[in-house]
């Protein structure tokens, strides 16, 4: 029964039909049905059970609960009717400040649920939120301000397990280390995991979880390597411990293996070196042994020893080689290879500056290089020896040439030669001319000669010029050189082609 039924009686007033009361003679099947005798009997009936269920039966049946239904909305009109604005205001309040609460309490819960809280701490999360839900209840009930002390009571408990979280994730990569100590690569990844879980951003669980997942190749590779140590391999062991670093970066365990044995690879590739640098040393292969000790100091850089060894070596290397270039030197000396010699003494002052057996030996290479070659370009042009210049210093270069002691066979051929060259520059040969009496004959560096049909002329040997002019006719110009190997020497100077 709703509020709309209050204002209504419990009966209602009988409305009189309008069906008529008398009768009339009229044949049945011509009457209308509303006014035949059985339609006004029912009609009549009907009324009569009306009448029963209205003021009858209500005394028969007992009475029972009239349940009211009440909307929500129905209860809120009500109670603002009746409520005061200030209580609205109050209400109004502590809803809001539980809203603020559950909002809150919410956010923390979804941060929880995605670092998997249910993994780690589940039964405190359940509590949690059945505290939360008893909040719900005296929130739809109204009671804001016991929702709000539900609710901040759930909300502390997840700030509680929030605040768990780095030690959550410090137990758990704990024990993610040690089973990873252990070798148990189930666990350690189980852990890892978790930790992951708890902190997505964790280095550390990201980097574990990595070396877990190759873990038992390594310690399969670590144990070989053990192995080949033991057995003195020490190369092969090594290279598995570089495939485990490949795996492994972070291996501290291969790490140190690593470097131990590099240590002792080191220490014997030394000795064996050193050992190679001493032996060719005694061999007096001074080469060999530089390069021995060489490779040892790029072994251990710095190491006295192999430095002490080095000098050794160079000092006697350059010993030798000393010896070899000054018995190189004296040996082209003797064979009067000047140029050589002068090589060998200059190599030999490159590495012992101070050397005077070599210093000497440089000076005296030097000037009788320069002696050959003055005179065998004399001796290559004679005939320049006609300059009186030349045949000076010529004859200069002779008398210092035959003051060298002792004598060597090339040097007193070169001198005596340029003796001859000498002497026979001075000898006047018979050059005979012949023109055709009309042209003018003249010498350079002698003079005219005038017009003559023959004439002979007595000349020193060397280089001469003859001309001849004609008027009418074209110049003529006759080189020729005068020398006693040449003889008879006929020069012919005639003007002969008109112009």
């Amino acid at each position: 029964m709703t509020n709309s039924d209050k204002n209504r009686p419990q009966s209602e007033a009988i409305i009189p039909t309008n069906i008529p009361l008398t009768k009339t003679n009229r044949n049945s099947k011509d009457t209308p049905w509303q006014n035949r005798r059985g339609t006004i009997f029912a009609l009549g009936f009907s009324f009569f059970l009306a009448l029963i269920v209205i003021f009858a039966l209500p005394k028969l049946i007992p009475e029972t609960k009239k349940i009211k239904v009440v909307t929500e909305n129905q209860i809120s009109e009500t109670r603002s009717i009746k409520e005061s604005p200030f209580i609205d205001a109050q209400l109004i309040k502590a809803r809001r400040k539980s809203q603020d609460s559950l909002s809150n309490f919410l956010t923390i819960q979804e941060f929880l649920e995605k670092r998997n809280v249910n993994k780690w701490g589940e039964d405190a999360f359940k509590n949690a939120l059945k505290i939360g839900a008893k909040g719900d209840s005296l929130y739809r009930q109204r009671n804001f301000n016991e929702a709000l002390v539900f609710y901040k009571k759930a909300t502390l408990k997840l700030n509680e397990l929030k605040s768990r979280i780095p030690l959550e994730l410090t137990i758990n990569l704990k024990i993610a280390e040690d089973a990873f100590l252990l070798g148990d690569s189930k666990i350690a990844s189980e852990y890892y995991k978790l930790a992951l879980s708890i902190e997505p951003s964790s280095i550390e669980a990201q980097q574990g979880l990595a070396r877990t997942a190759v873990l038992d190749e390594v310690l399969i590779l670590l144990k070989k390597s053990d192995g080949l140590f033991e057995e003195g391999n020490y190369g092969q062991a090594r290279n598995l411990l570089m495939k485990v670093k490949k795996l492994d970066p972070l291996n501290q365990a291969a790490d140190d293996k690593y470097n131990q044995i590099s240590l002792l690879i080191t220490d014997r590739n030394f000795k064996q070196v050193m050992g190679a640098g001493y032996q060719a040393l005694e061999n007096k292969n001074f080469r060999m042994a530089i390069e021995e000790f060489q490779v040892a100091l790029n072994i251990k850089p710095g190491n006295e020893a192999a430095s002490k060894g080095l000098l050794q070596a160079q000092s006697l290397f350059l010993q030798k080689t000393i010896a070899d270039d000054l018995a190189s030197a004296i040996s082209h000396e003797k064979k009067e290879n000047w140029n050589k010699a002068l090589e060998s003494y200059e190599r030999i002052l490159s590495k012992s500056s101070s050397l005077n057996e070599a210093q000497l030996g440089q000076i005296r290479a030097k000037n009788r290089l320069k002696m050959s070659n003055d005179i065998d370009k004399i001796l290559s042009s004679p005939l320049r020896l006609s300059t009186p210049q030349i045949y000076n210093e010529a004859k200069k270069l002779l008398a210092n040439a035959q003051k060298i002691t002792p004598v060597g066979t090339k040097h007193l051929d070169k001198t005596n030669q340029l003796r001859e060259e000498l002497e026979g520059s001075q000898i006047s040969l018979t050059v005979r001319f012949l023109s055709n009496k009309f042209t003018n004959v003249s010498l350079l560096k002698s003079g005219s000669l005038g017009f003559f049909n023959e004439k002979k002329i007595s000349l020193k040997p060397g280089n001469y010029i003859a001309t001849g002019t004609r008027d009418g006719y074209r110049d003529v110009r006759v080189e020729f050189r005068v020398a006693l190997k040449e003889l008879p020497l006929n020069i012919e100077v005639a003007c002969k082609e008109r112009i």
